[in-house]
């Protein structure tokens, strides 16, 4: 009768061994395709704001050792330009800094005596950027100050007439039918927000307040009454009131 072999003990040095080797080729692999020196730079989400101005707000330049960049700086330096609200920078192991940006969103564009502004939700006027379309309402009765037409300082509309605007339009932006058909919109003291229509030109009463109520009865004329008859022979629609709409025609 054959013994049978009895099977060796398993050896933890072996797997200990076997272990380090792997973690000693990550490591050589990591450090041969990391690179402590910029090789490259973009940039993205400028949609309103220039790439190269970016890159040259953040004082960034190929050559330059990441161990020698701060970039809680970096950072600070390109979220000054207009229209940057944040901005996001990292080193890639291989050397390529990618900056991310978060941009400002216009509003409207404001349209003051031959000057022209982009307003932000926050009430921040913005050059408008040559080349970049925006669809916005057009915006008046309020100023584009001096300082802002002749620096390009970014300047803050401050108003209760401003604040009934970006509630306004803000609730607008909830019904982006609706949202598409404002072509301009302004504050009067007798009736409020008032917005004429990019079809026909129509003259739509909102007042000062309820504006999401008043949104809801424009929707359900326009779906009940307008998508029937047409908006050829209205001339103004009213949602001020109550429980009602009223019409205006030619």
């Amino acid at each position: 009768m054959t013994a049978k072999k009895k099977p060796k003990p398993f050896n933890a040095e072996y797997l200990f061994a076997a272990v380090l080797l792997i973690v000693a080729a990550v490591v050589i692999s990591w450090q041969f395709n990391t690179s402590d020196e910029i090789s490259g730079m973009s940039v993205q989400g400028d949609r309103m704001s220039d790439a190269s101005e970016v890159l040259e707000r953040s004082g960034l330049a190929e050559g330059m050792h990441g161990d020698s960049i701060v970039f809680l700086d970096v950072i600070e330096r390109i979220e000054t330009l207009p229209w940057i609200r944040v901005a996001h920078v990292n080193l890639t192991p291989s050397g390529q800094v990618r900056i991310r940006v978060e941009e400002e969103e216009p509003m409207a564009l404001l349209v003051d005596r031959g000057r022209n502004a982009l307003v932000t939700e926050s009430g921040m006027t913005m050059p408008v950027v040559l080349g970049h379309r925006v669809d916005v309402p057009i915006l008046y009765g309020f100023e584009v100050s001096n300082t802002f037409w002749e620096t390009g300082t970014p300047d803050t509309l401050r108003s209760e007439s401003f604040e009934k605007v970006r509630s306004f339009l803000t609730e607008a932006t909830r019904y982006p039918g609706l949202y598409a058909m404002i072509s301009e919109v302004m504050v009067t003291d007798d009736d409020g927000v008032v917005v004429l229509s990019d079809e026909n030109a129509v003259r739509l009463t909102f007042g000062h307040e309820d504006f999401d109520d008043r949104l809801r009865k424009w929707q359900a004329f326009q779906s009940q009454v307008i998508s029937r008859k047409g908006i050829s022979q209205v001339r103004s629609l009213d949602f001020r009131y109550r429980g009602q709409v009223v019409a205006m025609e030619q």
